[in-house]
């Protein structure tokens, strides 16, 4: 077990040298792709009032109690939950998929959660619910949560977490369930007036990238791993 855990603890240390500059190789082998998803975020800018008044004006229990939810999958506590569990089962039983899948989430967590910390300092969007406007930048800010708008973590943690647990299965209908959890934390983080439209359409594909590249890390011949 020992020396299970010094080689993940390298897998680790190798996946944080190698995902960002590989998530930016791939972005620019598929430049055709890119292209189409650099325009859609540039004209989710354009619907983020329209989209905000649309969701925000949809008010009944129903629909509170699926966006609770989707905060609460997004906030962080089950990306955690079953990155120990699924990490600790699979080292103990060395149950190597469960392990495999325990360390992916965790390091999709990491990895994703630092440069969507980058953005949010960087930039400095204002939240929807400070009333500033969609298109209200304050440039650099580590402390004020009220500027924290771009990008959305929660939507990075959903779609991180969704895109491993998907890639886990061979279940098609598995597949499409947890991709919809994970649009439906996009959705509530807009519900709540946390964020708007093209903060959460950013931090989903962001992480959907960072989260397919770990995988293709892992599925790297790692003698070992």
């Amino acid at each position: 077990m020992k020396e299970l855990l010094k080689g993940d603890l390298r897998h680790v240390k190798d996946a944080f040298i190698k995902v960002y500059p590989l998530s930016f190789k791939t972005a620019v082998n598929h430049w055709g792709i890119t292209i189409l998803t650099l325009i859609a975020i540039a004209f989710s800018f354009y619907l983020d009032e329209a989209v905000w008044s649309i969701i925000a004006g949809i008010k009944n229990t129903a629909v509170d109690t699926i966006f609770a939810f989707g905060r609460w999958y997004g906030g962080g506590q089950p990306t955690l939950y079953l990155f120990l569990g699924l990490y600790i089962l699979g080292l103990i039983f060395k149950k190597y998929k469960m392990r495999e899948t325990g360390l992916l989430i965790g390091e999709a967590y990491i990895f994703s959660g630092l440069i969507t910390l980058i953005f949010k300092s960087a930039i400095g969007r204002w939240r929807p619910y400070t009333h500033q406007g969609d298109l209200a930048f304050g440039g650099w800010s580590f402390t004020n949560n009220d500027q924290f708008s771009y990008y959305s973590g929660h939507a990075a943690v959903a779609f991180a977490l969704s895109t491993i647990l998907a890639a886990q299965t061979d279940n098609n209908y598995l597949k499409a369930f947890y991709y919809i959890i994970a649009g439906i934390t996009c959705l509530s983080r807009i519900y709540h007036n946390q964020h708007w439209f093209s903060d959460v359409l950013t931090g989903a594909l962001v992480s959907f990238l960072i989260a397919k590249v770990l995988i293709m890390i892992h599925h790297e011949p790692v003698s070992e791993y």
